[in-house]
């Protein structure tokens, strides 16, 4: 009796079973009843689909080669084949036979792969599909030794070419090419097309299917040494505090709030104003943004953008656990937020470039579907883990492009160079990495990545807070209302800056005192009295006149009208809600006059407060009881992105079951012997064990026919089987079987 891929796994012993469960999670779910059926699963098409992509580039070529020959191959033609030895490819191969894709024969000397590798793999290493009336392989190589002097060098430039070639499949030298039976003509969907035959294809390559074995990528130089000690760490705290700063700005979207694309998203106009606003780049802005969208922090209401009620608990934090907070967000996220803007063909490392532009593309949106990718993730997760590997190296965009490609082959060229770009900017805004070397912060990144989210945002904000110098609870004002922080600024330092616009930042901070900052913190609750207060507990030298008099006239300006949620209602003295309702912001706000000082609008408040801020007033934000509140605190919106589901890939573990554990179940239900009493049971029985057998199949009238059959794959609830007598394949629900 042949050899099947069970015999083969009952041949493994407990740790290299657990290996083969843990790096295929889906053979798991549901634990199959003994070795057999763990094997049938192994084999089914869309498990070993998975499995491919989770191969590395080495593996991925052996299993090309498989693939290109769908039968038994030797360790010398498989060495062969990918221009190797066999102990270079021993432990790609070790691997392979681990994941089940492939098992030695009976003899020992040749490794047979699964149907389904052939099946998943249809191009491997370009050549083209199988079909019934290709030559054999005695007769490809028959008639490549036997072609005309002629067509030798256009033979020889067609071995690697892709199988599907290009040009007239009617200009002469095809019509040679088709005499010689180099090529075939096949019909596709858009007309005939020229196709080199497989057998062909591998009769001009000689048995190469690769012309050289992929190792694995260098790293890049090393990184340059550092012109003052300590200089990194440095930059480092400084892009996470720009960081946590950055993510703060939003809390001012209520006076401008930006739109929200009809297909959803950011338009690029507001983006960039926002940036602008921020003081920072639109990368980098775009990389902080979609991290607090992530932790959500932002939300729409199909209209507008708006700070959701997290924000004002995010607001209160340190800047230590705001970053935490974000990074961890941005980490676990499948969002490219660098992308925003760009197209897909903008993107080019050092020359490398995968396609020309879109130009009649929209570019992407910011806070939308089109920055989100399937599996971003577990690649980020390798970027830092190469980051970790390379510390003294530099990581440049192209060197982690090339190590991605390395490590996920199946995943198209174009999205992995996007990625390695997205990080670079990404990861140096938020401190991990600087002047593309990776900071100290970088390896927490990395380790924070196995914790749970909680216990996440604590080890980052740990690792940040350790590095971060003793704060300062003095400043230095002028009567010329500049405010000068001479370190880094303390809690309480931190309050008072909230009232002034930041004009530099460094070692030290400088900010300057304005009315529309003055107002800005008034909005959001405070008091003159208690920052006249603060400032003269704070100030080194005194409280200057001029700023005293600045923040009372401000004070005196508040509460001209009153906002709050009903949806809206506003208050406020006739003469200025009759300016309200004069205004071209009326219309929009779907005002309704209930009285002469009462006025209620459909508009979400904090829209409304922005609106009334437009129309010329102060408005000053109410809580339902009537007592001012903090205006950041009056959006009623959900948070984060909605709607969209990123799957991760198989590489990132979701077990419910431990291997461990499902090892000891199968191993129990092998051991007992029990009787596989189901039709799903059976037939992944029969599949492993690559057995024919009968069946019944009801259909839709009543009646019973019965075949004889070889069952081939069980998936979706349908089989599909080989019909023994005509040999024909079908398929049909498992419901309609019966079995004697």
């Amino acid at each position: 009796m042949a050899r099947t891929l069970a015999d083969a796994l009952r041949e493994f012993d407990d740790a290299r079973l657990i290996e083969l469960l843990h790096a295929r999670q889906d053979l798991i779910s549901p634990i199959p009843l003994g070795i057999a059926p763990l094997a049938a699963r192994a084999a089914q098409p869309g498990s070993v689909l998975r499995a491919i992509g989770s191969l590395v580039l080495p593996e991925l070529q052996l299993a090309d080669v498989f693939a290109a020959y769908a039968g038994p191959v030797t360790p010398e033609q498989l060495a062969q084949a990918v221009s190797s030895s066999t102990e270079q490819i021993a432990p790609h191969v070790y691997r392979l036979a681990t994941l089940g894709l492939v098992y030695t024969d009976a003899s020992g000397r040749s490794l047979i792969p699964v149907r389904a590798l052939a099946e998943a793999l249809p191009h491997p290493a370009g050549l083209a599909p199988r079909f019934s009336h290709d030559p054999t392989p005695e007769e490809a190589r028959e008639i490549v030794e036997s072609l005309p002097a002629e067509l030798r060098d256009v033979a020889d430039s067609l071995a690697f070419a892709p199988a599907r070639l290009t040009g007239s499949p009617t200009s002469s030298l095809a019509t040679r090419l088709a005499s010689a039976r180099l090529i075939t003509k096949v019909n596709g969907p858009d007309g005939p097309r020229v196709l080199i035959p497989r057998t062909i294809h591998l009769a001009l390559r000689d048995g190469v299917i690769h012309r050289s074995f992929a190792h694995a990528p260098t790293p890049g130089p090393e990184a340059p040494p550092e012109r003052f000690e300590g200089s990194r760490n440095a930059q480092a705290i400084e892009a996470a505090l720009e960081a946590s700063r950055i993510a703060a700005t939003i809390g001012t979207w209520h006076a401008d709030p930006p739109s929200v694309l009809k297909r959803g998203g950011l338009p690029l106009r507001d983006a960039r104003r926002l940036a602008a606003t921020a003081g920072t780049s639109h990368e980098t802005w775009a990389s902080i943004i979609h991290a607090a969208w992530v932790g959500g922090l932002i939300g729409n209401d199909g209209e507008t953008w708006q700070v959701t009620r997290e924000f004002g608990e995010f607001s209160d934090a340190s800047p230590a656990r705001r970053w935490a907070d974000l990074c961890s967000a941005y980490l676990r996220s499948n969002y490219l937020g660098a992308l925003s803007g760009t197209r897909l063909g903008d993107v080019s490392l050092d020359g490398l470039n995968e396609g020309e532009a879109r130009t009649g593309e929209s570019p992407r949106a910011a806070l939308s579907a089109s920055v989100g990718r399937k599996g971003v993730k577990v690649r980020r997760r390798h970027m830092l883990r190469h980051l970790a590997d390379y510390p003294e190296r530099e990581a440049s965009a192209a060197s982690l492009a090339e190590s991605l490609a390395w490590a996920f082959p199946t995943v198209q060229r174009a999205a992995i160079l996007e990625e390695a770009y997205a990080f670079t900017r990404e990861a140096e805004a938020f401190g991990l990495v600087v002047d593309g070397v990776p900071s100290a912060l970088a390896p927490a990144a990395l380790a924070s990545l196995e914790l749970d989210e909680g216990e996440a945002i604590n080890s980052l904000e740990n690792a940040l807070g350790g590095m971060l110098p003793e704060p300062v609870e003095q400043i230095l004002l002028d009567s010329d209302l500049t405010v000068t922080v001479p370190g880094l600024p303390g809690p309480r330092v931190t309050a008072v800056l909230e009232w002034a616009e930041v004009t530099s930042r460094g070692a030290g901070v400088v900010a300057r005192v304005t009315g529309e900052s003055i107002a800005r913190g008034l909005g959001a609750g405070g008091s003159a009295d208690a920052l006249l207060e603060e400032l003269a507990e704070l100030s080194l030298t005194g409280v200057p006149d001029v700023l005293e008099y600045l923040v009372r006239d401000e004070a005196r300006k508040r509460g001209q009208v009153t906002v709050g949620p009903a949806t809206s209602f506003i208050t406020g003295e006739e003469e200025h809600l009759d300016r309200l309702m004069a205004s071209n912001e009326a219309a929009r706000l779907g005002l309704t006059r209930l009285a002469p000082t009462v006025v209620i609008s459909s508009g979400d408040p904090g829209f409304v407060m922005g609106s009334a801020r437009a129309a010329g007033l102060a408005p000053l934000a109410s809580g339902p009881g009537g007592a001012a509140v903090d205006e950041r605190t009056l959006g009623s919106v959900r948070g984060g992105p909605v709607g969209l589901e990123l799957e991760s890939d198989g590489r990132e573990p979701l077990l419910d079951v431990e291997p461990s554990e499902a090892l000891a179940r199968i191993r129990a239900a092998e051991a007992g012997r029990l009787e596989e009493v189901s039709v799903p049971q059976r037939l992944l029985a029969a599949i492993a064990n690559e057995r024919e057998m009968q069946i019944g199949i009801v259909d839709g009238r009543g009646g019973t026919s019965v075949l004889w059959i070889e069952p081939l794959a069980l998936e979706g609830g349908r089989l599909r089987a080989r019909d023994v007598e005509s040999g024909e394949e079908f398929t049909v629900l498992i419901h309609r079987v019966l079995l004697p």
